[in-house]
């Protein structure tokens, strides 16, 4: 993958999390095509393939300006090459399905996948994150510790 200007990233920063939006132009019929694509089978396993990378507080895809356009925004704890090289290495065939139908994709593999992002990354006018400083590996940590502690607790109580 190229790497244009690494120093040189869209996308504003609070603490360890960083925002992500593209706004991706759809090739005709790609709306139609992508909504069937994403339907109840793969929601149902987005969760677990999402999980791989470790790094995502959220995502969410929006269709939109008449099923031209796609948006897609995501919060990830860590570095932007990082992030897009964690999708090419952990989940390559997850994200040619999802952006496949976007006008240009060059593919996840590409030489050119990085310019083509930053091409079609927009920098948001303003980024809150709740925990700026809490990873996604930190939040699942907590809530282990939260569950093995619940249970003492429940023990304790009954």
């Amino acid at each position: 993958m190229s790497n244009p200007q690494a120093s040189v990233r869209p996308g504003l920063k609070a603490g360890r999390s960083n925002e992500f939006t593209l706004i991706l132009p759809l090739k005709p019929g790609g709306a139609e095509r992508l909504r069937k694509k994403m339907g109840d089978t793969y929601k149902a396993q987005d969760q677990s393939y999402t999980d791989r990378i470790g790094t995502i507080h959220d995502m969410r895809f929006v269709i939109f300006d008449n099923d031209t356009r796609l948006f897609f925004a995501s919060t990830f704890d860590g570095d932007w090459d990082a992030y897009i090289n964690d999708f090419g290495t952990m989940i390559p065939d997850v994200i040619d399905f999802q952006f496949g139908e976007c006008e240009g994709y060059p593919g996840i593999h590409s030489p050119d996948i990085k310019d083509y992002i930053v091409k079609h990354q927009v920098t948001a006018t303003h980024f809150y994150s709740a925990y700026p400083n809490a990873s996604v590996r930190d939040v699942w940590k907590a809530l282990k510790i939260k569950g093995g502690i619940d249970v003492v607790l429940d023990t304790a109580t009954s």
